[in-house]
């Protein structure tokens, strides 16, 4: 009798259905897409690790673009003689000019570096234009830095460094002495502060 009931049980199978099969292959399809895309996302992130994104947002939008052979001009437009170093590039939109004096210079020489070479830049490449936001179109940033020294610990006496923005979207330009306080009575709170700790 006990040959005959396992007889019994190795005869009945139970069938596989169709169906089941589609199931689980839907199943691992829908588990293994997702698993891929991720690990094709990781592996080029690991890649590209440490390369720059690089792209501007004027492609195909700028009818007047500033140009390396516009920005050589500049450069060689921009002689001064109680100059010691001039810096002109063109970086995130913005024509950046850096000048740096004699260290012996004053607040007036800088101010007139500062002055001429917004004047030769509106010669060279007009502000209405260049630096000037159109109805549809964002334009570039003109961003001027003149100073006579930069400052090792707290020698300040004699610095003097100014900086002229002209922001695309603003109509005027605006001049700032970095080298001096806006607010003098606030700076001299906060080193009374520091000499009562």
């Amino acid at each position: 009798m006990a040959k005959s009931q396992k007889k019994q049980k190795e005869k009945i199978k139970y069938p596989v259905k169709r169906s089941s099969k589609i199931l689980y292959t839907v199943a691992i399809i829908v588990v293994v897409i997702p698993i891929l895309l991720l690990g094709y996302i990781y592996i080029t992130t690991k890649e590209n690790k440490g390369t720059p994104t690089v792209g501007s947002r004027f492609d195909d939008e700028l009818t007047t673009k500033i140009t390396s052979e516009d920005v050589q001009k500049v450069k060689d437009a921009l002689v001064f003689d109680n100059a010691e170093s001039l810096e002109v590039n063109l970086t995130s939109a913005t024509l950046r000019i850096t000048v740096d004096m004699k260290d012996d210079s004053g607040s007036d020489d800088v101010d007139q570096v500062l002055k001429q070479t917004y004047d030769k830049i509106n010669e060279l490449l007009p502000v209405k234009t260049y630096f000037t936001n159109q109805d549809t179109t964002k334009m570039y940033d003109l961003d001027i830095h003149v100073y006579n020294f930069i400052p090792t610990d707290d020698q300040t006496d004699g610095w003097v460094y100014k900086e002229m923005v002209k922001n695309a979207a603003n109509k005027k330009t605006v001049t700032d002495t970095l080298s001096s306080p806006k607010d003098k009575q606030t700076v001299t709170d906060i080193e009374n502060r520091k000499e009562s700790k």
